[in-house]
């Protein structure tokens, strides 16, 4: 999609494959109307994919371009088709059976060895021959190699693989991760519109037991100060918009040094800078005169749950004198306001930590008389790779309940309350721990235009597939020794280094 093109990891990875003189790649927007090749050009096609719902966009493209939506019914004539990104780290399985093959980990190492062995392949007439080589590549997964069986109760039994794929599909990091990675091509289209993008940190080191940008970008790395320092010099050549991307901002060593790099090119030149949000006990003064003197008015904090006790369960380890220092250095120093998120559904939560979220944004706003507070609050979705990956999610009801609380509690003290649709948390928890028994209900859900309400279409025209239901997929607990459809990536971290840190 558009966004893609703002996508940095799309960018970079497509400046890869046109700095290799064997490719000529060409992007492609799947809300555009734009076709270049015939699709009998086209050998190749890779799809970015970073939300659970980009599928939506793949089936466009591939019908767009007259190519077959299963890998199983594309002939030797047919690009391999594949993809990569998060959520085909986490778990491919849900799309599995629309990819030729899937990038797992990180991109820029692997393109290389994927040209490379397509260009001894790519005279065989024989797909599989084809695949069967690039499956030879560290963090490419080819799906077609591994066949999953079910027990009679839903759960799978194993993967049966050819032999000549690998066991495990090791995900791929760059070890010597030092230059920035910054945009390479700025386009008056896109949606941040010719913002200049800065990867300033990958990875996350805090480890919160939810989150996926943590356990899935290990280890978490910097780039260098002066890599970033020619970035922003660079950028500033081109535009006068900077956003500078990455879990954790704050935590590169040498991020206020970055701060008076930024306000000593200020006086040079006008210019915005923007960044996505900042860890609340690592704001200081000069990180929030900086974000005031280039333009930004409000930026966002993540407190996750209002209770200390619940922080601990989920590992978010903030204290609350903390939270009040960080909000008081911001209005302090300048900003307008800030939105604060928070997660609801988390495991051991009850009421009383629904309550204490309200108090502490009601606290919040008391000291900080004229400065904005917003509350975004999403519902906890249990991801793959995680240590929650076993938790249970409670039901939309339990979930629209709390959420209740916090609309009432909030309305009152003209707090603004943003919650995120629950139906919608409900349909990313089915998809991030489902398998490929899900794969006709995507390809249904698509035909029926992919609203809420497609969902429940799609679900009843397939019922007699004997696909376990979507309470199965999206709210079950499960045990410690089930064998998951993502077991077959390996990101690095063991299943027993996962259960130890579960523990709560």
């Amino acid at each position: 999609s558009m966004i893609g093109m703002t996508s940095l990891g799309y960018l970079h990875l497509f400046r890869l494959f046109d700095e290799n003189p064997a490719v000529s790649p060409e992007r492609i927007f799947t809300d555009t109307e734009q076709t270049h090749h015939s699709s009998q050009d086209v050998e190749l096609m890779g799809f970015s994919f970073s939300f659970e719902f980009d599928f939506l966009g793949v089936f466009k493209m591939l019908d767009k371009h007259n190519i077959p939506r299963r890998a199983a019914e594309r002939d030797g004539n047919a690009p391999l088709v594949f993809g990569g990104g998060p959520v085909l780290t986490a778990n491919p399985e849900p799309y599995a059976d629309f990819f030729d093959f899937i990038i797992v980990g990180e991109g820029e190492e692997i393109v290389e060895e994927i040209i490379q062995a397509y260009q001894e392949v790519r005279t065989a007439t024989n797909r599989r021959e084809k695949l069967v080589r690039l499956a030879q590549i560290e963090g490419v997964y080819v799906p077609s190699l591994y066949e999953p069986e079910y027990n009679p109760d839903y759960t799978i039994k194993a993967y049966r693989k050819a032999e000549e794929a690998p066991e495990k599909i090791n995900k791929r990091y760059i070890k010597a991760y030092g230059e920035s990675v910054y945009t390479p091509i700025i386009t008056p289209k896109s949606v941040f519109s010719n913002m200049f993008m800065i990867e300033t940190s990958r990875g996350c080191p805090k480890m919160c037991r939810f989150c996926i940008a943590s356990y899935l970008t290990l280890p978490s790395r910097y780039p260098y100060l002066e890599s970033v320092k020619q970035a922003i010099g660079l950028g500033l050549e081109h535009t006068g918009k900077l956003g500078f991307l990455g879990a954790l901002i704050t935590e590169h060593p040498d991020f206020e040094e970055i701060c008076r790099y930024i306000l000593e090119k200020r006086r040079e030149k006008e210019f915005e800078i923007s960044v996505s949000s900042l860890r609340v006990d690592k704001i200081t003064p000069l990180i929030i005169q900086t974000l005031v003197k280039c333009g930004q008015k409000q930026t966002t904090i993540a407190v996750e749950a209002g209770s200390e006790r619940l922080r601990k369960v989920i590992n978010k380890n903030l204290k609350e004198e903390d939270i009040f220092k960080g909000v008081q250095i911001a209005r302090e120093n300048g900003l307008k306001g800030l939105k604060v998120y928070g997660m609801i559904g988390l495991p051991t939560e009850t009421d009383e930590d629904i309550y204490a979220l309200a108090d502490l944004m009601i606290r919040l706003k008391k000291e900080n008389k004229g400065f904005n507070l917003t509350l975004s609050v999403s519902s906890f979705v249990p991801k793959a790779q995680t240590p929650f990956q076993w938790e249970e999610r409670p039901s939309n009801s339990t979930i629209e309940a709390k959420s209740a609380i916090l609309r009432r509690e909030l309305n009152t003290h003209k707090i603004i309350y943003k919650p995120t649709s629950v139906k919608w948390d409900y349909i990313q928890a089915i998809l991030s721990r489902g398998d490929r028994r899900l794969s006709a209900l995507l390809e249904k859900v698509y035909e029926f235009g992919g609203t809420i309400g497609s969902w429940n279409r799609a679900y009843k025209v397939l019922s007699y597939e004997n696909i376990p239901d979507y309470d199965w997929y999206a709210l079950r607990k499960r045990p410690h020794n089930e064998v998951l459809p993502w077991d077959i990536i390996d990101t690095g971290i063991s299943r027993e280094t996962l259960i130890k840190s579960s523990r709560y």
